[in-house]
């Protein structure tokens, strides 16, 4: 009788890999990858809004109730016109990127807007409701390796 190692080994000589084949992702179920996966770009590519509010800078909003000037708007879609200064804010909506220089998002409900101002009624703290750039993934990053069978997940 022969061990099962060496079971394997005799049939596994008398097997060779397929070679590689680009298919359809929708084609690709049960598969096993060739070839490690890697991110094309940065996902996302700037830092983003995690929530409908406002943009600020949170040295400007360190104690409450405190009211900027709302100097822009930014729907998801569109970029910042400019940086925002010290003593603003930018009515900002949920994926849309933050200006340069604003580090913080406060929700609307922290929030009471009226006359261009929006008076925030909770401190920010640096990097709330925000999602930095590359949190999903990053360019050149790995993120299946080679020999990963490929689940509907």
């Amino acid at each position: 009788m022969i061990s099962v190692e060496e079971a394997q080994a005799r049939i596994l000589k008398e097997f060779s890999a397929t070679p590689a084949e680009i298919v359809t992702l929708s084609d690709s179920l049960g598969r096993v990858l060739a070839d490690d996966l890697e991110s094309r770009r940065t996902q996302p590519p700037m830092d983003v809004s995690a929530m409908d509010g406002y943009a600020v800078r949170a040295s400007d909003v360190l104690h409450v109730p405190t009211s900027l000037k709302v100097t822009m708007e930014i729907p998801a879609g569109s970029l910042p016109p400019r940086a925002l200064a010290a003593g603003e804010a930018a009515r900002i909506f949920t994926g849309a990127p933050l200006p340069p220089d604003a580090d913080s998002v406060v929700i609307q409900e922290d929030t009471e807007a009226a006359d261009g101002e929006v008076t925030i009624l909770e401190a920010a703290k640096r990097g709330a409701y925000v999602r930095r750039a590359g949190l999903d993934f990053r360019e050149g990053e790995i993120k299946l390796r080679a020999g990963t069978r490929l689940g509907a997940r």
